[in-house]
Order: C-alpha cells, then structure tokens, then sequence
C-alpha cells in the first residue's frame, strides 16, 4: 500500500522544517512517498525516499515569469507531481500531465468525486486520487466512512492505480481504503502537523 504524505504549506513541512521531517519518516519501512512545495523540491537528494511536487505548470522553457516549469522540479529531483488538488485547481489537466510526461514526471489526478474519475481518467495518469473536500484536515470524518465513494472510485479508474485521500488518520482507513481496492492513500496533517510524525506514520501499517 503506497502512502504518499502532503507536506502542503504547513510550517512543519516547509523549508528546513521539511527535511526535518523527511529525514524523520523515511525511517519508516513502508512505500511513502513525500509532496513538497516547489521550492523545496531541491531537498529530495538529501532523503532516501521519492519526491514529489505539489503542483506545475503546462509551461516550456521562455517567457513564463511566476509559473513553475516541469524540467525544472526534474532536474531537481522530483519524480512525480500532483495534478488538481482541490486547494490547487487545474483548468489545464490534460496539458499538464503531458508535459509531465515530456520531463519524466510521474502523475496523480487528484478529483473530489468517484463521477470525475472518469472524465480524467482519459489523460492517462499514472494515479488518480479521490478526495472529497468535506473530508480534507477533518478530525473526525475520513472519506473512508463513505465506502461507495472507493469503490465507485476504484471502478471508474479501471487500470490506473486508484489514491484515496482525505481525513486519512488511521490503520482503519488504510485496510478499509485496501479492501475497496484502492492501491494508496494521500494524507497530510495527520502525519505533517502530529507531534510525534514517525508514529503516526508507523500507525497506517
């Protein structure tokens, strides 16, 4: 089961702070995979485990001030991006990740409804992530407590590996996201903003 842990833009998982916490959870034995701000991108050689960006753009090499070119969180070290996070919107899905594949990148569409898989699931991504907004850095619901969603989730995306993400905080929502048939989970301040990181890490397997 592939973990993968949004750093966002909490103070915990920013700058130095984020290699802190890297450096911290890659003690883990378990497939996690870090999604940093852009700019802390850079830091993936100094972790053993795989990077990813937060967010580019459908941007080549010219005159594009501000946006942030795929080539560039490559040479970087990242290996994958997450694509339409709902904090994040994308109105160019389709053109980001295939310029995502022209610099290498790996891809997660991230959509808030089993019903939208479908209509990303035609840009061929090599993850899609469902993540109902209701449910994101919720202390008391995970998207788990509406199983329909997985599953439904899970059939829409056929083939593609299928993320399950919001309010993600415990070794329930994990074996219950599995048996659905979700292949991974996203999770964010469960992990980033606990005191004790590497434990509540250790506590989704």
């Amino acid at each position: 089961m592939k973990i993968f842990v949004n750093f966002k833009t909490y103070k915990q998982g920013s700058g130095l702070n984020a290699l802190k916490l890297m450096r911290k959870l890659q003690k883990a034995k378990t497939d996690v995979t870090f999604c940093l701000q852009p700019g802390d991108v850079h830091l993936s050689n100094k972790v053993r485990k795989p990077v990813w960006a937060q967010h580019v753009d459908a941007v080549k090499c010219g005159q594009s001030t501000g946006w942030i070119l795929p080539e560039n969180m490559k040479q970087n070290g990242a290996s994958g991006v997450l694509i339409n996070h709902s904090e994040h919107k994308a109105k160019d899905i389709g053109k980001i990740v295939a310029r995502c594949k022209e610099a290498a990148l790996q891809t997660m569409i991230l959509v808030p409804t089993a019903s939208e898989v479908l209509k990303v699931k035609k840009f061929n991504p090599d993850y899609i992530g469902v993540e109902p907004p209701e449910f994101i850095g919720s202390k008391t619901h995970s998207v788990t407590s509406k199983p329909n969603i997985i599953s439904h989730a899970v059939k829409n995306a056929g083939m593609i590996p299928l993320i399950v993400g919001a309010g993600i905080k415990s070794e329930h929502d994990i074996i219950v996201a599995k048996t659905l048939g979700a292949k991974g989970v996203l999770v964010a301040s469960a992990i980033v903003k606990s005191t004790r990181p590497l434990e509540a890490l250790k506590k989704l397997y």
